[in-house]
């Protein structure tokens, strides 16, 4: 009896063992390649589990980070080709990276990758701590020109694209101001949070809860409209960045066209999901979609804007 006791739980476990691994190998991999909390993450997981009952099959969100997007991309581009592997694309491992690093990038989007649908599109906003004396973007860059090379602001990361803005920003408004680069949105924000830095530029996701619960003071959005109260870039001067940061899936780029399909016809479904537009409305977000060719175009046109704009942001790698 104790034998066969003892065979029956081996077999269970050898059963239950096989099932996770099986399981393992049919999940869908969302890779992330920015930290969580980050606004990619957040827009990446608010699709993940209703994608999961679509597709019918696990859905794991991996956040793959460093480098500002580089590492987790390079992953995805070396993954399998057989549509189970998907990577967040958005501004900053897209266009902005290309931009930034050039040949050291390892990866040409528009060759490694392949598009399958865009997801949401969401705003950048410079934002300080509540605490702070700065009502508006004007008291920021009197402040930081009042105290040349003592004052700092943080960003998602270096190269991101919340870095090469307000790079360009600091650079056209003529201020010296020390640029501290953060491994992620999550980690720029608590800096502001804390006091460790004097204003954050960050994509809105990663800071509306605490805009909202008014432990940060937005100083201006990119969007067309003003949010909290908060002006537009168009507002302060900088058109040429009012617009919203689009967050998409790739695969790799050998994929075959069938599975890009299935994929593509699931995120259609998961986008028309009412839960789903609730939480990117809570976010600061809202769903974009546009699929196939077009979201190249959006990227290689992005790309070619702000090669326009590389000098002036004075982009260092060091």
């Amino acid at each position: 009896m104790k034998t066969h006791n003892l065979l029956r739980a081996i077999t269970c476990a050898f059963v239950l063992a096989f099932s996770a691994a099986a399981s393992a190998s049919d999940a869908v991999r969302i890779i992330v390649p920015f930290a969580q909390g980050d606004a990619s993450d957040l827009i990446a997981r608010v699709v993940a589990e209703p994608l999961s009952k679509v597709v019918e099959r696990p859905v794991v969100v991996h956040n793959h980070y460093g480098a500002g997007g580089i590492i987790g991309t390079q992953d995805a581009v070396r993954s399998k080709t057989d549509g189970l592997t998907l990577i967040l694309g958005s501004y900053s491992n897209m266009c902005a990276n290309t931009v930034c690093r050039g040949e050291r990038l390892g990866y040409v989007p528009s060759s490694s990758l392949r598009p399958v649908a865009m997801l949401a599109r969401a705003p950048l906003v410079i934002a300080v701590n509540a605490q702070s004396a700065v009502g508006q973007f004007s008291d920021l860059i009197a402040s930081f020109a009042a105290r040349p090379g003592i004052q700092t602001y943080a960003s998602s990361g270096l190269c991101s694209y919340s870095d090469f803005v307000a790079q360009y920003m600091m650079r056209r408004s003529d201020v010296d101001v020390v640029r501290v680069p953060y491994r992620g949105g999550h980690d720029a924000v608590q800096a502001a949070l804390d006091g460790d830095v004097d204003a954050v530029v960050v994509e809105l996701p990663g800071a509306i809860q605490h805009i909202a619960a008014g432990r940060l003071k937005p100083l201006a959005v990119s969007s067309k409209e003003p949010v909290f109260g908060a002006p537009t870039f168009s507002d302060i001067g900088f058109e040429q960045f009012s617009s919203m940061v689009w967050y998409g899936f790739f695969v790799p780029a050998e994929t075959p066209s069938r599975e890009v399909r299935t994929m593509l016809n699931a995120v259609r479904t998961v986008l028309k999901d009412p839960e789903v537009l609730r939480q990117f409305a809570a976010l600061g977000a809202e769903p974009y979609n546009i699929v196939g060719p077009e979201i190249f175009r959006e990227v290689v046109s992005l790309t070619q804007a702000l090669e326009g704009y590389a000098d002036e942001a004075r982009l260092q790698l060091e």
